[in-house]
């Protein structure tokens, strides 16, 4: 039985597994993501040695703006370390295998797709709320990715207007900016276990929903935009269920109409739906590459 190394590449930890084709596990583990770009190359390469050996194929997800055919990474928001090298090229030369490389978003929305919550729907759109807000758009069961791979990057999304005109307008706010804004708030470290605990609290209630605004906004519009059946939503957030059901909530009172016709979920893949998603490619045979 044929196996595959598929690598979730992320900006604080590297998960890797290896597949079947039926994406079942059959080994995986997680090291902390290097940030030197010349050790984070040794990093990722040292993990296809030691797996490589079983595999028939290699499937990476990171994020970025990545050019399938090419393996460039465009992102001008990323570490240094995800883009000083052509991770799909390197991973070709040292191990004469099909290599795939895409969007970790892009990978995600494909791996609900494939095995999770995207499986009943021909169009929908991912949005990961996470370190930062990532966005996929799947469309007529295919992922779209724009002419630059840009397409879904609902965090590049600008949604309100600053109390300081001058500076403009903001995006929607990722996890890290709602733990960062309770934290100075009650000069205590959080996470979002505390503040879904403390909602009582009316400093963190008032900063939460502050949060949900933007980010009800951002899924209104894009699923105004592109129509989609439903827009399933990722990230260790979705694991509070006061928060899939606030978000749903606030959404529909925003757009009424989007409640008729466009489901919000969340994803059921968890944190394997990248790599998932990066090896349906790999199976397919798009932008798989051996040098």
């Amino acid at each position: 039985m044929q196996k595959y190394l598929t690598m979730d590449v992320g900006g604080t930890f590297v998960k890797y597994s290896l597949m079947d084709r039926q994406y079942q596990v059959y080994e995986e583990g997680e090291e902390p993501t290097q940030k030197d770009p010349e050790r984070f190359l040794e990093q990722l390469l040292a993990i296809g040695r030691r797996c490589a050996r079983q595999a028939a194929g290699i499937a990476v997800c990171i994020g970025g703006f990545i050019n399938p055919e090419t393996g460039e990474n465009t992102d001008f928001s990323v570490g240094k370390n995800f883009t000083a090298h052509n991770l799909r090229d390197a991973f070709g030369k040292a191990s004469g295998l099909p290599v795939v490389l895409e969007n970790d978003s892009n990978c995600a929305a494909l791996g609900e797709l494939a095995v999770g919550a995207g499986r009943k729907y021909r169009d929908f759109i991912l949005l990961t709320i996470g370190t930062g807000v990532g966005g996929a758009i799947i469309h007529d069961g295919k992922l779209l990715r724009g002419s630059h791979f840009k397409a879904g990057e609902a965090g590049l999304l600008l949604v309100q207007r600053v109390a300081d005109g001058d500076r403009g307008y903001e995006s929607a706010g990722a996890t890290a900016e709602l733990t960062r804004r309770v934290y100075e708030a009650i000069g205590e470290r959080v996470d979002g276990v505390y503040i879904f605990s403390h909602l009582d609290d009316a400093r963190i209630e008032s900063i939460y929903r502050e949060w949900l605004e933007k980010l009800a906004v951002a899924v209104g519009n894009t699923a105004v935009f592109v129509d989609p059946k439903a827009v399933l939503i990722g990230g260790g957030i979705c694991r509070q269920e006061r928060f899939l059901r606030d978000l749903s909530d606030r959404v529909y009172s925003l757009y009424p109409h989007l409640r008729k016709y466009t489901q919000i979920e969340a994803c059921s893949t968890g944190n394997r739906a990248g790599r998932i998603g990066a090896l349906s490619l790999l199976l397919a045979g798009e932008g798989a590459r051996s040098l």
